[in-house]
């Protein structure tokens, strides 16, 4: 049993250190965005949460931007 005890503490620290690394890199990548960056991808966030942002298929958007496929 207490084997078991070792392995999910050892599980334990490895989420908590993954977790401290994505969060570095979240500041990292949101810290360099503009305010207007910002906004735009709270904006986005938002739409998605809602259920409000557009979505296409690629067929339609291949449509929508006149692209054929090549073969």
């Amino acid at each position: 049993m207490s084997e078991v005890v070792e392995i999910l503490r050892r599980i334990e620290n490895k989420l908590e250190e993954m977790d401290k690394r994505l969060k570095r890199i979240e500041e990292e990548l949101f810290d360099e965005l503009s305010e207007e960056e910002l906004k735009e991808v709270k904006e986005i966030l938002e739409a998605c949460k809602t259920g409000k942002m557009k979505t296409y298929t690629l067929e339609e958007l291949k449509k929508e931007l006149d692209i054929e496929d090549e073969v």
